[in-house]
């Protein structure tokens, strides 16, 4: 069940993946107007605001700006998200044992009731230690919001006139290149910088998840060749995250703040992931 949650999850992302390669010549090139989405048009002023520090820079509008401010504000508001699915992770590490030895009672009963007694059981598991398996689908609620994001950054410098009224003029240079730029040449420095963070990123989750299912005792060969494939899923998430990353610039640096936030919140949950766990043991 867990291994199946983990491939619709993995099929899910690659689908997301592909969709904002495959529309961009319909969607992602064309700019934002009144018949958008009303939430792109709310991280689209939110973000046009936010260049120009809410009015304190006057008239000088830095799109980079606006950029770090969105996207550190919303993955700081999706936080409490992260942290309860982590609480939910922390919670089936210790209750795995008790999982493994029910799923081995039950291992050669293949009839349906003891199928039935079996899933019941598990069940009684996940009452006691208060898993709610409905929390596995949370970090998906975020979903909607980042593609949203991943859309302004793609169409907020095609035509900006719609925030700004033609009255002030967006600055989006940044260091060497133009926030705007499709050109693969001058974004291949970001996106060499998108691939590094994310296989750190994906790098840590899995030395982590290695290490929890070390303290949970849950090693088996379902999990090792479970293993196997989210390491070959990290090398095609930094391919293709690299790939895309040479298509746009905005897109490359919205992914390496996005990124950088995201080993940060990591390194903080997995800090105090012990006390974590003795503190819900303790409440058993």
């Amino acid at each position: 069940m867990k291994n199946r949650k983990r491939i619709l999850l993995l099929i899910l992302i690659v689908v997301l993946l592909f969709g904002m390669t495959s529309c961009s010549g319909e969607v992602y090139e064309s700019p934002i107007d009144d018949s958008s989405f009303v939430g792109i048009k709310i991280l689209g002023w939110f973000t046009y605001y936010a260049s120009n520090l809410f009015g304190l820079l006057g008239d000088t509008y830095l799109y980079w700006l606006g950029l770090l401010i969105m996207t550190l504000v919303i993955r700081t508001l999706g936080w409490p998200i992260y942290a309860k699915t982590n609480d939910m992770t922390i919670k089936m590490q210790i209750a795995q044992p008790e999982i493994n030895k029910v799923q081995e009672k039950y291992r050669n009963k293949k009839d349906q009731a003891s199928q039935q007694r079996m899933q019941m059981e598990t069940m009684e598991i996940y009452k006691k230690y208060k898993i709610n398996l409905l929390g596995c689908f949370m970090p998906l609620l975020q979903m909607p919001i980042f593609i949203a994001m991943y859309q302004i950054v793609r169409r907020f410098p095609i035509d900006d006139a719609f925030f700004t009224n033609g009255e002030h003029t967006i600055n989006y240079q940044f260091l060497w290149t133009d926030l705007g730029s499709e050109n693969w040449v001058t974004n291949l420095p970001l996106a060499l910088v998108v691939a590094v963070l994310m296989f750190l990123s994906q790098y840590l989750v899995q030395k982590r998840s290695e290490a929890n299912q070390k303290h949970s005792g849950s090693s088996n060969p379902k999990t090792q060749q479970s293993q196997k494939t989210m390491k070959y899923f990290m090398y095609f998430m930094v391919i293709m995250m690299f790939y895309i990353a040479t298509t746009n610039a905005g897109i490359a640096f919205y992914w390496i703040i996005g990124t950088a936030y995201q080993i940060l919140q990591g390194y903080v949950s997995h800090r105090g992931i012990d006390k974590k766990r003795e503190k819900f043991r303790s409440k058993i």
